[in-house]
């Protein structure tokens, strides 16, 4: 069974995949992790602040997978796109690391 969408070959469409897994892994971590405090509550609690980038570098990690996978599928606009959303998310992480 094959989904058509990730058949597809272009660069926005690499650029919102890489984008969204690692939104919807975070959101996913987030849930089950901190379910207990508010939004709020998780960036005054320092020890959970100091984690959050940490989390976030984990949340990009997947897109090295998929990324892979269009490698060897020769899917290369969507390869494209999905480097540059990992590179602005690896970019966001490690300015993350540096402010918090």
């Amino acid at each position: 069974m094959k989904i058509k969408i990730l058949e597809k070959d272009s660069t926005v469409f690499g650029l919102i995949l890489s984008i969204a897994l690692p939104l919807i892994l975070f959101a996913i971590v987030y849930l089950v992790k901190f379910h207990d405090y508010g939004y709020s509550n998780v960036w005054l609690i320092p020890q959970i602040r100091k984690s959050i980038p940490k989390i976030v570098s984990l949340c990009i990690f997947p897109n090295g997978l998929i990324f892979y996978g269009y490698i060897l599928g020769n899917r290369l606009r969507t390869m494209r796109g999905m480097l540059s959303g990992t590179m602005i998310l690896a970019l966001f992480a490690a300015v993350l690391f540096f402010i918090l």
